[in-house]
């Protein structure tokens, strides 16, 4: 079943890949309650509202190229009715 920290590290990972793992690391962590290995793995407080502060965090830095590149990283994830149980930000969708 599909999890909230399945999204989030999609997208941490393909943040990793363009801004460098520094920066994508530093914003991520931003996040209140979210634990993010260096490798970009969320390993706790992955919730609804935890991915919608991670979209927020990554839309400051990037803008509307931000929102474009989470979305193409979490919709592989979401074919089907893999994503079905989980609510997205208005972003997101």
């Amino acid at each position: 079943m599909l999890q909230y920290s399945d999204l989030m590290t999609a997208i941490i990972k393909k943040q990793i890949t363009i801004i460098g793992s520094e920066k994508a690391l530093k914003y991520a962590r931003r996040v209140p309650g979210v634990v993010v290995a260096d490798d970009g793995r969320v390993t706790s407080g992955a919730d609804q509202a935890a991915l919608a502060g991670l979209v927020q965090e990554y839309k400051k830095l990037a803008g509307t190229v931000a929102i474009m590149v989470m979305r193409s990283s979490i919709a592989p994830l979401l074919s089907g009715a893999n994503g079905a149980n989980l609510a997205l930000p208005q972003e997101l969708r």
